[in-house]
């Protein structure tokens, strides 16, 4: 089986879900004049990606606004869309990749297993759980953003044997203040991800990052503001077919014709050693551990996040 699979790369305003929506809809709508089955958006692609307690208002159930959305059009246009939402469910937040197809009960859902850096003082971490899912169109792998960076998710994918593997991000690169060799080491990363597992596990990948201007406090360092940008590079890449396909800067749509035969690599059952997978400098990985531990903490204490939990959000 084969399938014409399309990564998004686009601009995602803050806070601004009906604008978004509406210029993801029309990118969709262009993905599918290619001919793609299988459409992949930025992680939070609707709603923005800032680190303030207004991300809140954007939160929905599982089944809400959004999932409407991607229903209505993948049932319309017998194709397949993913992307992640801000999940709230009980007392809690999280960042929950969903994929729709065409049939009345295809839906699949994955919360992101840790919240990256500044992500933990507003998001809880869905822990390790199925990442792997039967589909219509194959077995479909998933990574959410930083969760590509650590072994368990290696490990989880390794097990479940995907047919091939979409990463959504919202993936800046490091503001000024942090030191230069970790925000080249950051972005050199980023680029890396998509080769290593095509390579490891012998699957095509398909990576969607945002495009445009990243601007968001920066938890306890009032009035510290960090203003950089999304790194320009979605892909899509099938080691076994030769397709190594990259975007371009600014909005951009890319498809290819994918397979579903897996390359056999030796690599297979030699998981890397420790929690993060190769190449990323202590620098990074402390910044990393550093943000998200002081982070639960304040989650975990906020009076506002238990309010805005049990209230109604903007999209409910």
């Amino acid at each position: 089986m084969s399938i014409t699979a399309a990564s998004i790369q686009m601009i995602s305003e803050d806070g601004q879900y009906e604008s978004n929506r509406r210029r993801a809809e029309k990118l969709i709508l262009k993905a599918i004049d290619k001919k793609a089955k299988l459409i992949l958006i930025p992680e939070f692609a609707l709603i923005g990606y800032k680190f303030a307690d207004e991300i809140w208002d954007m939160a929905e159930p599982l089944k809400g606004p959004t999932y409407k959305w991607l229903k209505a059009i993948s049932k319309k246009h017998k194709v397949y869309i993913a992307t992640c939402i801000l999940e709230k469910e009980g007392k809690d937040f999280y960042d929950t990749f969903i994929m729709t197809g065409p049939g009345n009960d295809e839906f699949w859902s994955h919360r992101k297993i840790e919240p990256a850096w500044y992500e933990s003082f507003f998001i809880k971490g869905g822990g390790i759980s199925r990442n792997v899912f039967e589909t219509p169109i194959g077995k479909i792998g998933v990574l959410i953003c930083f969760d590509s960076s650590k072994t368990h998710s290696l490990k989880a994918l390794q097990e479940g044997k995907p047919d091939l593997i979409l990463i959504p991000f919202s993936y800046p690169q490091l503001s000024d203040f942090f030191p230069s060799g970790g925000r080249e080491n950051w972005i050199e990363q980023y680029s890396k991800i998509p080769d290593f597992y095509s390579d490891f596990l012998g699957v095509p990948v398909i990576t969607s990052n945002k495009t445009g201007v990243f601007s968001s406090p920066v938890p306890w360092n009032i009035p510290r503001t960090a203003t950089t940008v999304f790194i320009d590079e979605s892909r899509i890449i099938d080691i076994k077919s030769r397709i190594n396909i990259k975007s371009g800067r600014g909005e951009q749509i890319i498809t290819a014709k994918l397979g579903k035969n897996k390359k056999e690599t030796s690599q297979q059952n030699n998981l890397p050693p420790g929690r993060w997978l190769p190449g990323y400098l202590r620098i990074v990985r402390f910044g990393a551990w550093y943000s998200c531990f002081t982070g639960k903490i304040r989650y975990r204490l906020s009076i506002k996040r238990r309010r805005s939990a049990t209230g109604k959000s903007k999209l409910e």
